[in-house]
């Protein structure tokens, strides 16, 4: 299986990422943590971001090959990069879920205003890819990020996973 958790910066997209691969037994891969391994941290040029996504894609291929499943955590703001993503898991014959998460957006700017370990994006670059969003325009799960909430949270997702897996 594949699943892409996507969403703008502060919605808190990967700390629930990170608890949903864990409760799946899920391979987790996060751009930010690419985008450090490829020493490209705080650049968001179009081509160091396709770079970090290129690499989570030829991840993502050696995984399934290797019979895993994988979450993959990123912004996922551009339809290519979602579609690539469902390619991958066609060709292996895997489901292939998407998941977004959402937040308030006063809770946003009060995310981004707090130091955070990986990812060094404020208001002004959730801003600019809050612009540049491109629709979804296949089926995904819509989840709204609040504090306290990860329970309910996971187990949305757990069933929509199910739902996705049996189909």
């Amino acid at each position: 299986m594949v699943v892409l958790i996507m969403g703008l910066p502060g919605s808190g997209k990967s700390f629930f990422a990170k608890r949903l691969a864990k409760a799946r037994g899920l391979v987790y891969l996060s751009s930010d943590r690419v985008r450090i391994e490829l020493n490209r941290r705080g650049q968001y040029a179009p081509e160091d971001r396709q770079r970090v996504y290129a690499a989570m894609e030829k991840r993502t291929d050696r995984l399934l090959a290797l019979g895993k499943a994988v979450l993959v955590d990123a912004t996922f703001q551009q339809r290519a990069h979602r579609l690539s993503f469902a390619k991958i898991a066609k060709r292996y014959r895997q489901p292939f879920a998407c998941i977004q998460i959402v937040a308030d957006e006063m809770v946003v700017k009060q995310r981004l205003s707090k130091r955070r370990e990986e990812s060094e994006a404020d208001v002004a670059v959730y801003e600019k890819l809050k612009a540049d969003f491109d629709p979804i325009d296949q089926g995904y799960l819509d989840i709204c990020s609040e504090d306290g909430q990860i329970e309910v949270m996971i187990e949305r997702a757990q069933a929509y996973l199910d739902q996705i897996h049996e189909n």
